[in-house]
């Protein structure tokens, strides 16, 4: 509006300029106020200063002119002064009208200036909001899709925790299985009793041990997903973690499977062992006991994994309210929480489906024992 009014004020210096000084003497100035509806129809417009019309005196009535020749001797030499000084007033009353015409189509021609400006700056305005509208439009767009994608990732990662659950039954199902071919088995151990106690001792103890590394990975691996969330920052330790949480899994895995070994050699001894069965009654007892308190270890373990998987969606829920943030990085750390999911996941189950069997303390390359205690 400022633009508006200073334009207006020099187009109005500029006419009165060309105006001459006698004349500017018979004008009076008067105030002209227009309301203009801006963008909402809430600005308003300042009042235009101009000058008004000219006031003219009072015009004579227009008489008839007679002709020359029917004037009298006496009174002709009057009437022709009278006849001349009515030419001069109507040559000054034509004056006064062109320039009150000039002024007029001056200040014509300023409105129109106005009219155009003031059209402009709304379609100015107009314009920027329509950008404006159509980049939250494109950004609704955007989180939409986003939404969409978490949605379809959620409903996959439950689907593989259905998978793994229906496997971890099957699982089960095969450990009680080979409990009832252990018990069929009862007549095999007499004179060994005391080897295969101390041995059912080690192997407990090392069943325990297996448990709390695998509760440790477990804490780790939520640590470092916790961490990942939190901080950007930190991508790349939690990638070596990872990567080292991977090689404990293939050591896992090796180690398993001499444990496979041993079962099977100690199940050639029991082909041995057949004959004596006096005191396999005793052990029969103690390995039903021992068979009681790993079922009662497995539910606790569930247990604290249905606590983690719930401490897990709430971190979910609060990392869906910091997406907005971290749009560019949440997708490549999406990615790879699936894929760390799935093989913490499966990894998890394949030790707890050969608990039952007999597995050695986890030493480091260098021969010395591991310690499994609690770093969070």
């Amino acid at each position: 509006m400022s633009l508006r009014t200073v334009s207006h004020g020099d187009l109005q210096n500029l006419s009165l300029s060309k105006l001459p000084a006698s004349d500017n003497s018979m004008f009076k100035s008067y105030s002209v106020s227009s309301n203009i509806g801006s963008r909402f129809g809430k600005e308003s417009m300042e009042e235009i200063k101009g000058v008004s019309k000219p006031s003219h005196p009072p015009r004579r009535p227009v008489r008839a002119v007679r002709p020359v020749s029917a004037l009298g001797v006496s009174g002709s030499f009057i009437q022709i002064n009278h006849l001349q000084g009515e030419l001069v007033r109507k040559r000054k009353e034509c004056e006064d009208l062109k320039k009150e015409n000039k002024y007029l189509s001056s200040e014509i021609h300023c409105e129109r200036i106005m009219m155009r400006t003031e059209s402009e700056l709304t379609m100015r305005n107009l314009r920027n909001l329509n950008q404006e509208l159509q980049a939250e439009v494109k950004e609704l767009k955007q989180k939409v899709h986003l939404n969409q994608q978490r949605a379809t990732m959620c409903s996959r990662a439950v689907e593989e925790a259905d998978k793994s659950r229906n496997e971890a039954e099957k699982n089960r199902t095969l450990a009680e299985a080979r409990a009832l071919e252990s018990k069929g088995e009862r007549d095999a151990a007499l004179a060994d009793k005391v080897q295969l106690s101390e041995e059912l001792h080690t192997l407990s103890k090392e069943h325990k041990n297996t448990q709390l590394l695998l509760a440790q990975t477990e804490k780790n691996y939520f640590e470092a997903m916790l961490k990942l969330e939190r901080v950007s920052g930190e991508k790349e330790f939690v990638l070596k973690e990872s990567k080292g949480l991977e090689d404990e899994r293939n050591k896992l895995r090796q180690k398993i499977k001499e444990l496979t070994d041993e079962n099977v050699t100690t199940n050639e001894k029991e082909v041995t062992w057949r004959r004596r069965a006096a005191a396999a009654e005793e052990q029969r007892e103690r390995a039903i006991k021992e068979q009681q308190q790993a079922e009662h270890e497995s539910r606790l373990a569930k247990r604290e994994k249905d606590k983690s998987v719930s401490e897990c969606l709430s971190w979910r829920e609060k990392y869906q309210a910091l997406a907005d943030i971290f749009r560019a990085q949440e997708e490549l750390i999406s990615q790879r929480q699936n894929k760390a999911c799935q093989a913490n996941i499966k990894s998890y189950f394949l030790c707890m489906a050969e608990s039952d069997q007999k597995i050695k303390i986890l030493k480091n390359a260098d021969g010395t024992t591991r310690n499994f205690t609690d770093h969070s």
